[in-house]
């Protein structure tokens, strides 16, 4: 009887690659992430700023800037290229000492879960502005601050923008109503002296008569 074909044998290359690839993807769903928090924080600060609430939103967005300028800076989208370069080269030695690197700073510096808690906090107001950034371990260097200042400043412009837009189309529907060009109903009868300034043709009951046509005026020559 013949023996079963025996399983091929994993080797240590195989497994390397299969970490490689388990990094590019969790680092692809973590891009992806980050991007869902950076498009929360826009809504959420326009929310704010629309309520009149400039702290919060200015805290919105500084989460925002600095999730945007974290992926910037450790170039999480080259990283994931890179390491799909090296799973094609079969680097994979190379591309595993990169991606731990990059994913353990992720998980040690700015993790997602730790900002989703952060933004429920935000959300029921219990914590103030200066104390976001500290608890997420996330600074921002003085010119990002001022893009973030510039930010609050456009989303406030934006909003005015918008309100007075509306504001101006209620008041033009009002001023059209207003504008109705309907007749004037006479606020008093008219005067007897312009009856009696009517001017009416007199008839003379006799012209009917004269103008009697000539056949019938004729004496009828049996009657002679």
């Amino acid at each position: 009887m013949g023996n079963s074909p025996s399983q091929p044998k994993i080797t240590a290359q195989d497994k390397a690659i299969f970490q490689l690839k388990r990094q590019r993807d969790n680092l692809k769903q973590y891009l992806k992430r980050i991007n869902v928090v950076i498009d929360r924080q826009t809504t959420l600060a326009k929310q704010a700023v629309e309520q009149g609430k400039l702290d919060k939103a200015k805290i919105y967005l500084r989460l925002k800037k600095a999730a945007a300028e974290y992926c910037f800076k450790h170039n999480l989208e080259s990283l994931i290229g890179t390491i799909e370069f090296k799973l094609i080269e079969k680097d994979v030695l190379y591309g595993l000492s990169q991606g731990n690197e990059v994913l353990k700073r992720l998980n040690l510096e700015m993790s997602v879960e730790k900002i989703d808690r952060v933004m429920d906090d935000l959300e029921e107001e219990k914590l103030k502005v200066d104390e976001v950034l500290d608890i997420l371990g996330l600074g921002l260097t003085n010119a990002e601050e001022h893009e973030v200042e510039d930010e609050l400043e456009a989303l406030e412009r934006e909003v005015t923008g918008k309100t007075a837009t509306q504001n101006d189309a209620k008041d033009g529907v009002k001023g059209d109503e207003d504008k109705l060009d309907l007749p004037k109903v006479p606020e008093s009868a008219p005067e007897s002296a312009d009856l009696a300034n009517l001017s009416v043709p007199e008839l003379d009951p006799l012209d009917s008569v004269r103008e009697v046509p000539e056949e019938h005026t004729q004496q009828d020559p049996l009657a002679a």
